[in-house]
């Protein structure tokens, strides 16, 4: 208020106050006229006061705002970040210290049915037993939808925030599928006809055989049945570890141990390899992990076996089982050193039933590939590395484990 408006209040005041006593004096001694304008004047004079009064604590606050380090500012800056956000695709969830999950834009309010933070039920289908955006895997599916998860830590002065961003690829996936899906059919169809043709072909004979009914032609068709005896066993195999494939039920997620369990593998192992002259090397970490304990035995059994068949294959055979903890997950790599898998079948070595070896049956590898997907992680084959100390020559596996 500058000292112009506060002479104009204080003179209202005084005005008031005088025309408020003639006033009065007026009406003692029965002037009622002179009274009643005397009091008009004081009126007068009341609203005037007020008007000023209160222009200028409008105008006080307005200026209060448009002064730097304001909170008007903060507040249009806000806002025109939460538009932004809104006009984002993707959902953005949010974590506080407190553990509460918000949502942070419209497509994550939209996508979770909530109008700001998201309940606790809805939080444990999301993220699990432990709630924590941290654990969320690479991807995460919801209503019938796979999102693929990047995750974000925000570092403020009084919290830590997590922050992840959910990235719709339910159609590559289903693109995914489907190509896979062809590439199964197709190698369906090679091993079956692989195995019924001969079958077909040495039966045929075997009943021509028998046909002339002489002591060589007998001989002849029984060594003929023999062989369809062991290409129709052959068979009986591949459907059986198609149907492991296919038939893998859900993990029973529970809190192991990892150095305990560790441990049991490496006894495992090196009773079945150590008289063949493979080398086992198998770090220790006292980590606790979720994972199907059965179904992971399966699978690097699976890796941990090819592995030592590829590093028998070249000179002093030696498979390494590693471990590292990375940001909430213990990431297990498998190698060995054997011959490596050549660049041309990189592509092909998880397709089931894809082999290249005489006796195999092309299962181990998508087997170990599918569990780890159960266990919400992905299995990959990495790359050689030339001249790098600390990787053995052979094939490279590795995978991660959600850490308690």
């Amino acid at each position: 208020m500058d000292y112009r408006r506060l002479l104009l209040a204080l003179g209202a005041q005084i005005g008031v106050f005088v025309f408020g006593a003639l006033s009065w004096l007026a009406l003692t001694h029965g002037l009622l006229a002179s009274a009643l304008l005397c009091g008009l004047g004081a009126l007068g004079l009341a609203v005037l006061g007020l008007s000023l009064t209160a222009l200028n604590v409008t105008r006080e606050r307005l200026l209060n705002r448009l002064a730097p380090g304001s909170t008007f500012p903060s507040e249009l800056n806000r806002r025109r970040l939460q538009l932004l956000l809104d006009e984002t695709p993707s959902p953005l969830l949010l974590q506080t210290e407190d553990g509460q999950l918000i949502a942070v834009n419209r497509a994550a309010r939209s996508l979770f049915d909530v109008a700001y933070a998201l309940p606790v039920a809805s939080r444990k289908v999301l993220l699990g037993g432990d709630g924590a955006l941290t654990g969320l895997g690479g991807q995460v599916r919801w209503k019938g939808a796979t999102y693929a998860v990047h995750r974000a830590e925000m570092v403020e002065p009084q919290q830590t925030s997590h922050l992840a961003v959910l990235t719709d690829i339910s159609a590559d996936v289903r693109a995914a599928e489907a190509t896979a899906l062809r590439d199964l059919l197709r190698v369906l169809n090679h091993e079956l006809m692989n195995a019924l043709t001969p079958v077909a072909s040495m039966s045929r004979s075997a009943l021509e055989l028998l046909g002339d009914d002489t002591p060589e032609s007998r001989a002849a068709a029984a060594k003929a049945l023999e062989r369809v005896v062991a290409r129709t066993e052959g068979l009986h195999d591949f459907i059986n570890a198609y149907r492991a494939l296919t038939r893998l039920p859900p993990p029973v997620m529970q809190p192991v141990v990892l150095d305990e369990w560790l441990d049991v593998l490496r006894e495992s192992f090196t009773a079945q390899w150590a008289d063949k002259g493979v080398v086992f090397d198998c770090d220790s970490v006292t980590a606790t992990v979720l994972m199907d304990e059965d179904q992971m035995w399966l699978c690097a059994g699976n890796l941990l076996n090819n592995g030592a068949q590829a590093a028998l294959e070249a000179p002093n055979p030696r498979v390494r089982l590693s471990v590292r903890e990375v940001e909430g997950t213990v990431c297990l790599r498998i190698e060995d050193s054997g011959k490596g898998i050549p660049t041309g079948d990189a592509d092909q070595v998880f397709l089931p039933f894809y082999t290249t070896k005489a006796t195999g049956t092309g299962v181990g590898l998508s087997l170990a590939k599918q569990i780890v997907q159960g266990h919400g992680g992905a299995l990959t084959l990495k790359a050689a590395v030339p001249g790098d100390p600390d990787r053995l020559p052979g094939a490279c596996f590795e995978f991660g484990l959600k850490q308690v």
